[in-house]
C-alpha cells in the first residue's frame, strides 16, 4: 500500500493519495512561482500515473495571469485523467475551462480535455464523482 505524500505550494496544499488521487487545496492568491511549482509536481507524478486531481478553490482568490499561462502552456494531458473544482466561483471556471481550451488549440491536448474539468460545490461531491471516474475507468479496462 502507498503512503500518501503531502506538499506546500506557496497558499496551496498537495496531497497525493496513490496511485492517481490528488488534492489540491488552494487559499489565497496563486502566483507564476506556484504554477511552476505545481507544473514539476504534477509532472513527477502524472508520469508515474495519470492523475485526477480535485481542487479546492473555495478559499482562493485569484491566480496571475503568467500562472494561468504558465499551466495551459506545460500541463501535459497525459498526465492528467481530469479535474474536479470544489467551490469554484464563475472566474476560477472561466480559467479552468480555458487553461483546457489553450492546451487543446496548441495541440498539447485532445478536443476530450474539455469534458475532463469538473465542477462541484463540496468535498462530498467531489468523492462522489471520483468514485463514479474510478468505476467507469476501471469498468472500461476490466
Amino acid at each position: 500500500m502507498h503512503t500518501p505524500r503531502e506538499w506546500k505550494v506557496g497558499g496551496t496544499t498537495v496531497r497525493h493519495e496513490p496511485p492517481e488521487l490528488v488534492w489540491v487545496h488552494t487559499r489565497g492568491r496563486a502566483t507564476l512561482k506556484d504554477a511552476i511549482q505545481l507544473v514539476e509536481l504534477y509532472r513527477e507524478l502524472g508520469e508515474q500515473h495519470p492523475l485526477l486531481i480535485v481542487s479546492d478553490l473555495s478559499e482562493a482568490t485569484t491566480l496571475e495571469l503568467d500562472g494561468g499561462r504558465y499551466l495551459s502552456e506545460h500541463v501535459e494531458s497525459r498526465w492528467i485523467l481530469g479535474t474536479i473544482y470544489i467551490g469554484a466561483r464563475l472566474l476560477h471556471r472561466a480559467v479552468s475551462k480555458g487553461i483546457a481550451l489553450a492546451a487543446h488549440l496548441a495541440g498539447r491536448a485532445e478536443a476530450s480535455a474539455l469534458t475532463k474539468v469538473h465542477f462541484v460545490s463540496s468535498e462530498a461531491e467531489a468523492r462522489e464523482l471520483v468514485a463514479r471516474m474510478r468505476e467507469a475507468r476501471l469498468g472500461k479496462v476490466a
